[in-house]
């Protein structure tokens, strides 16, 4: 705690201090209002009324004293005086109350000379005393990291977060008004399963102790909402949430809200005109029109959304007809041949492989609303088979601006198809597919007590309330978003070396640069890298000159080397060592391109300037697809959103970028960091 260190808390906690000699009853239990601020603003002027909220600004002027008051609905302005509470009340105010305090008054609506509502108050009372201030008001709370961590600062001090989140509660409220006047039900079921079930996902796992049994954390709760169905309800849903122990990313959150629902004796063609009807029925009543603008693309829900095959969209962007290949080993060799690159692809099981292809070659391209049908088997394995092609499902996805929004389905209910598909994925789990589905008894034995034709349809609130708020991280619509604990951060290392004075300046160093380098390009990456290592520098408080001349120079042989790479960073040797350059820093340049000198990185310094020179990429490339084409509009999420796409700046290093979390500063942070420090030469960079 920091009380001891800190004037300010000091100070208001010796006013708490004296308030328990003065009044005893510092944080009052209770206090009568007549409703929340909104609902006071709307009543008739010389009304009384009876308010409450945290003190958010005070203006004093001698005798009479404004302040407004806030709460989730808005904010009033209050205004106290010497003819109307008294001298000893007005002293109390100026000594005692400050800003973040709440406060309860009681008086008359009136309007000052501005035309502004005023409750004039004939008392008050101190119902709250906040030790810690505010931040400044003017600026409110900029930092991402302290908006995710301290989600109560930001929602008071920023009014667009907290019409976001109660524009997030809006949204559940009305889809779930829609679903239950179509005559839904809303049920719970568990969280804690003995089965991952209901989507292919790698699980949390946990350990019931009183059991003594290890148990899953819910991927999907559709076995379960199936059982209900099996028991009797007819239509039922759920806003559940759900965990998948897969990669973070701004458009992916470990924990999440998964709302799903079915519906017995519909199929998935009826379940696709419902979706069309839901959906545009939320967009306009959240949006009062049916476009909504998302990261300046205008998007247009309205109309009949077109349908695509999701094997035709795979002939068209691969040139692959997942058909030929029945198996997931000629379906890999297909994928080799065609020189697309999948993440762990030798470990994937056809369904997943194909999964993945589409996402690599075709959602990138998809923007508009459109549905996705006709999936193959292997990708669905609790759905249907289609009644005229055995090798695909009824299912479709609704897909918005690259992003899958829904899942839908004529869901399996023929028994015995329902255990061999269980049983292949089994197969697929055992050979090393994490993602796959494991063996479940127990859903099986109620599929053999039968189900009637149901259709089955999920969503993820989270990204859909990301894409209607134009978010383009899921943390900013999440109140409260996993972080790790500030304890556990690594503290700013101080493991970097000790480096001796820069042997040259700056000017002198661009000037040898200049010497060996004459692409416009290279020496435009040279000075991005040699900006984003001055900013490292500033951060981890290191000597700026040598961080910055590292970062200028350690491409200065590319253009002597002759696709040599090997020699790439050892030549350079030759130019830089008679000049008396410290080691620490010859060795980070030759170990910048370890992949083939084979010069190991071994301190922070050389993670750093290989994680700075390999990031500039990153971040140029993300300017230039901008309208603007300018650093000043690049944003640390869309630079890390991007970095997740591997066909996207095919030629940036990730893993080089990722280094950069050895010196124990994170990449969200560094890509701040570096964006800064590349903004501050935009016009050197042409961008």
């Amino acid at each position: 705690m920091d009380f001891a260190n800190n004037e300010f808390i000091k100070a208001r906690i010796q006013k708490v201090e004296e308030l328990r000699k003065l009044e005893k009853i510092v944080y009052k239990n209770k206090f009568e209002k007549d409703g929340n601020i909104e609902d006071i603003l709307k009543k008739e002027l010389n009304q009384q009324v009876s308010a409450a909220g945290r003190i958010i600004a005070i203006r004093e002027f001698g005798k009479l004293i404004f302040f407004h008051i806030q709460d989730f609905s808005g904010k009033i302005q209050v205004a106290i005086d010497f003819a109307t509470v008294g001298e000893e009340r007005i002293n109390y105010f100026k000594k005692y109350v400050d800003i973040a305090d709440f406060i309860g008054v009681k008086g008359k609506l009136i309007t000052t000379k501005t035309g502004e509502k005023t409750i004039q108050a004939e008392s008050f009372i101190l119902l709250s005393k906040a030790i810690r201030p505010l931040p400044e008001k003017w600026h409110g709370i900029a930092d991402q990291e302290i908006k995710y961590r301290q989600r109560y600062l930001d929602l008071v001090m920023n009014p667009s977060s907290m019409k976001r989140f109660l524009n997030r509660s809006k949204l559940i409220s009305t889809i779930r008004n829609f679903l239950e006047s179509h005559q839904f039900i809303e049920v719970e079921t568990p969280i804690l399963q003995n089965k991952k079930s209901g989507a292919l996902a790698r699980p949390f796992v946990t350990h019931h102790t009183a059991l003594d049994i290890d148990l899953y954390l819910r991927i999907s709760p559709e076995t379960y909402l199936k059982r209900c169905i099996a028991g009797g309800f007819d239509r039922v849903y759920e806003f559940a949430k759900s965990f998948r122990n897969e990669g973070i990313d701004p458009s992916h959150l470990q924990e999440f809200t998964l709302l799903e629902f079915y519906a017995a004796y519909w199929d998935y063609k009826q379940l696709m005109q419902f979706t069309q009807e839901l959906i545009q029925h939320v967009i306009l009543t959240m949006n009062g029109s049916m476009k909504i603008t998302y990261n300046g693309q205008e998007i247009d829900f309205s109309g009949q959304w077109p349908i695509y095959s999701f094997r035709d969209l795979l002939i068209q962007h691969a040139n692959i007809d997942i058909n030929d290949f029945p198996t997931a080993e000629s379906l890999r060799d297909e994928i080799k041949r065609k020189g697309i690159v999948l993440e762990d692809m030798d470990k994937l099981g056809r369904g997943n492989l194909i999964d993945q292809l589409y996402k690599k070659v075709a959602r990138p391209k998809m923007i508009n609303p459109q549905f996705l049908i006709n999936h193959p088997i292997d990708l669905s394995p609790l759905a249907r088979k289609n009644d005229y092609n055995s090798l695909e499902t009824d299912r479709f996805q609704l897909v918005v601006n690259t992003w899958e929004i829904v899942n839908a389905y004529s869901e399996l209910v023929d028994p015995i198809d329902q255990r061999q598909r269980f049983e292949q994925q089994a197969k697929a789990h055992a050979a090393g597919d994490e993602e796959a589905l494991e063996m479940d008894e127990d859903f099986c034995l109620c599929v053999d007590h039968g189900l009637p034709p149901i259709a089955g349809w999920g969503m993820g609130i989270d990204r859909f309330m990301a894409l209607i708020s134009d978010c383009e991280n899921l943390k900013d619509v999440v109140l409260f978003p996993l972080m790790r604990p500030i304890e556990q951060e690594e503290k700013v290392n101080i493991t970097f070396p000790q480096l001796k004075k820069a042997p040259i300046d700056r000017a002198n160093a661009l000037d040898l640069l200049k010497k060996y380098v004459t692409s416009e390009s290279l020496l435009k990456h040279s000075l991005a890298s040699a900006a984003v290592m001055e900013g490292l520098a500033e951060y981890f408080n290191q000597d700026k000159d040598n961080f910055y001349i590292a970062g200028l120079l350690h491409d200065i042989d590319f253009e002597m080397i002759d696709n040599r790479f090997e020699l790439h960073g050892v030549q350079s040797m030759d130019i830089l060592k008679p000049l008396g350059f410290d080691e620490n820093i010859l060795h980070a340049i030759q170990s910048h391109n370890e992949e083939y000198t084979k010069i190991k990185r071994i301190n922070h310094l050389d993670f750093a300037l290989t994680a700075a020179e390999s990031v500039t990429g990153l971040i140029s490339a993300t300017a230039l697809i901008l309208p603007s084409k300018k650093l000043s509009d690049v944003k640390p999420d869309s630079v890390i959103k991007r970095m997740k796409k591997k066909d996207f700046a095919k030629n940036v290093n990730r893993d080089s970028i990722m280094l950069i979390e050895k010196t124990g500063l994170k990449l969200d942070k560094f890509i701040e960091i570096a964006i800064n420090s590349m903004q501050k030469i935009a016009d050197e960079l042409g961008l």
